[in-house]
């Protein structure tokens, strides 16, 4: 048996891409209009973005384990895990690629801080987003379990 869904995955990078450049240029159009800037603030707001997420990740699982906290932030965790996988691409990168003109900001600042390649960065990244995601589901429904056993 063999399940296939076709999608323009062209169509939909662009268009999101697309969205993103001009949210971004809107955004930031009282800073400047030069694509090279916005792409570089494109790269950083994808960085500090990157970072909020694990640490929600972290503080949902620590500080705050509420289950909304929890529900919301694997939401994000497999929208962006869709789009690595599905579309094999970072819509974020392919905006900045085109603001810049080009390598991304993103990948160029991760070399420096990890000095890592971008290639080998992807990898390890789509293997964890997996792991996690995946053990964050059964943390997930190892909640909604304990929730339906004792309703108290």
């Amino acid at each position: 048996m063999k399940i296939e869904i076709d999608i323009d995955k062209d169509k939909i990078i662009q268009s999101t891409e697309s969205f993103l450049r001009k949210f971004v240029t809107f955004a930031y159009k009282w800073l400047t209009t030069d694509g090279e800037i916005l792409g570089y603030i494109l790269g950083f707001l994808h960085f500090i973005t990157s970072i909020f997420i694990f640490i929600l990740l972290i503080v949902s699982h620590t500080i705050y384990p509420a289950l909304w906290l929890q529900i919301v932030v694997f939401i994000l965790l497999f929208i962006i895990w869709i789009q690595h996988v599905v579309l094999k691409v970072c819509v974020s990168v392919v905006a900045e690629k085109i603001l810049t003109t080009n390598e991304s900001p993103f990948h160029k600042i991760l070399e420096d801080l990890f000095g890592v390649t971008s290639s080998t960065f992807s990898n390890y990244l789509v293997t964890s987003e997996t792991i996690a995601l995946g053990c964050f589901a059964l943390e997930i429904i190892a909640n909604f379990s304990k929730i339906i056993h004792n309703p108290s």
